[in-house]
């Protein structure tokens, strides 16, 4: 089919606004803030083999998962066998291709004339699906059972309704029942809103023209990121980066190393390096890492290029199996996030040695997050409060990095204190910035944060966090910022460091507090112009020692540039 460009633009951007209307009916029918607040979810479309067309929401790096949770169900379920009002499941990463066990994947075909020409597809986290701990995610875990209840892909919903076996075994799965089965609802709300959008489209612009205009997109997004690869130098290079240890042998560091071999207008990933699988949960799913990787090949070279299945076109991987990014069954998964973090930020230093203009310093590497499981919540009943931790991005060769964002998602998830206060027995005692903890550099890294919890009743604490030892890096003469920290104190006693990942029984009044560290910095901290580091000890973002000993920058005590002492200090 001859394809008009400004048709095909119209019926690309109706796409573009029926994933967007998908998100937004997810969020706001949510009933955990993990969901509604947080927006660890997304909803978006496959074409009907589950190439992915669009990701609606901020984790673009569910995109994959999509495809592979798609292939999975129409391995069991042939499309001659689904019918109008089906809506199918699945949590199993070794199955659907979800990151743990507690996002959950709802696919929904989208029927025209009989004809399947779409999926609509959401991916959504879950507060509780069962497994050792409150929140599913335990720090003991050593395979993928601990994790959690595993559906395999099951027709949930059909047209005559919900299927009550189904939801009766993930009810009798979790702690809070009634949560997680209206955020499950709400994802099979939002994915039959994609398939009405996509049926009215097809009637209106007819079948065909539609589904050769996605073609058309995913084709054009491969043509472009080829396009940009042809511009770089030919070349081979090589990251890696570390995490403190994979919560079964805490003396052993994990490795994750890349390298980036681009010829012509392709690239090769290999992972090769990368360490074996581990016992503990920070394995993270192949379909998953190479989604973080396509993200870094995005940033590295053309950000407005949208993520879909097309950039695969572009980009080749080598993961053997059963590395720590390609982990085999049954090998636990829960602790994937700040594994996946750290293979975005080492794809993303691999590739600006290839291509320098887009260089960037890493983002803060302590992520993760924090689950409290209450007996007795604000409502009486059992809760679990399931919370995204966040850091910042590093340094670039033109700007500071962003404060206070989930790196790699690029956005800001932090769940309001006022929300967290009203549904759980929780009280924050602090949420401010933390004085120098972004790298500092000619453009310093973005600033972390430092969050502080009284918990009100007594439960069952897990932290997931990252980084407490081996910290990210500066680039171009930038300067790394501090570790993250994650410190405890029981009611009346003192503060003790939390390692990366713990579980612990927490009494009423126990005070937790995160450190979340900065991004990298980028460039001599020397070239820095000293009104800008005059302006960051204004805003309590660089103390004034700091400022003097990493920038040659003196401030007074009253908080005046001090022009000449600067320029000696400097000269010095």
């Amino acid at each position: 089919m001859i394809l008009d460009p400004i048709t095909t633009e119209v019926v690309l951007s109706r796409v573009r606004e029926t994933a967007s209307a998908m998100a937004h009916a997810l969020f706001h029918s949510g009933y955990s803030p993990i969901l509604r607040e947080s927006q660890d979810g997304t909803a978006g479309l496959t074409d009907a083999t589950g190439r992915v067309i669009i990701v609606g929401g901020g984790l673009q790096y569910h995109s994959l998962l999509y495809s592979k949770s798609v292939e999975a169900i129409l391995a069991r379920y042939p499309a001659d066998t689904m019918q109008e009002g089906d809506s199918f499941i699945s949590n199993d990463p070794y199955k659907a291709g979800n990151s743990h066990v507690p996002d959950m994947v709802v696919a929904t075909p989208a029927f025209h004339r009989g004809r399947i020409i779409a999926f609509g597809v959401s991916v959504a986290h879950k507060a509780d699906v069962g497994g050792l701990v409150p929140g599913s995610s335990g720090a003991a875990s050593r395979e993928i059972f601990h994790d959690g209840v595993l559906i395999p892909p099951v027709r949930y919903w059909s047209a005559a309704g919900v299927n009550r076996e189904v939801e009766a075994i993930l009810r009798n799965n979790s702690r809070i029942p009634e949560v997680v089965i209206g955020d499950l609802r709400g994802q099979v709300g939002a994915t039959r809103l994609g398939g009405e959008r996509m049926r009215a489209l097809a009637d209106q612009y007819g079948v065909e023209l539609l589904l050769a205009a996605m073609d058309h997109l995913l084709a054009t997004t491969g043509a472009r990121v080829r396009a940009e690869f042809a511009t770089w130098a030919d070349g081979v290079s090589e990251a890696e980066g570390f995490l403190d240890h994979d919560g079964a042998d805490t003396t052993r560091r994990v490795r994750i190393h890349v390298r980036a071999t681009k010829a012509g207008d392709r690239l090769t990933l290999d992972f090769s390096g990368s360490d074996p699988q581990t016992r503990g949960p920070v394995n993270t799913p192949m379909q998953t890492a190479k989604a973080v990787s396509l993200l870094a090949v995005l940033a590295a070279s053309d950000p407005s290029i949208r993520m879909n299945s097309g950039v695969l076109d572009a980009v080749a991987f080598v993961m053997p199996e059963g590395r720590v990014v390609s982990p085999q069954y049954p090998a636990t998964v829960n602790h994937y996030f700040p594994t996946s973090h750290l293979v975005y930020n080492v794809v993303l230093a691999a590739l600006g040695k290839l291509n320098p203009a887009r260089a960037v310093a890493p983002s803060g590497l302590g992520t993760g997050a924090i689950a409290v499981g209450y007996s007795k919540g604000r409502a009486g009943k059992a809760s679990v409060q399931y919370e995204i931790t966040v850091t910042a991005l590093g340094g670039t060769a033109t700007h500071d990095g962003t404060a206070m964002v989930l790196p790699m998602n690029h956005f800001t998830p932090g769940t309001p204190v006022e929300i967290l206060e009203t549904e759980y027995p929780v009280r924050v005692r602090r949420f401010d910035t933390w004085t120098d903890s972004g790298g500092a550099g000619l453009n310093r890294g973005g600033i972390g944060a430092v969050r502080e919890y009284e918990l009100l009743e007594d439960c069952i604490l897990t932290a997931r966090t990252a980084n407490h030892k081996e910290g990210t890096w500066g680039l171009a003469g930038g300067a790394s910022p501090p570790l993250s920290r994650t410190t405890i104190a029981a009611p009346g006693g003192a503060s003790e460091d939390l390692d990366v990942l713990e579980t612990r029984q927490a009494r009423k009044g126990t005070v937790l507090t995160l450190w979340q560290t900065g991004g990298g910095g980028y460039g001599d901290p020397r070239q820095r112009a000293p009104e800008a580091v005059l302006r960051d000890v204004a805003d309590g973002y660089v103390s004034r020692a700091a400022a003097e000993a990493l920038y040659g920058v003196v401030v007074t005590a009253d908080g005046a540039l001090d022009a000449a002492a600067t320029a000696a200090r400097r000269a010095r």
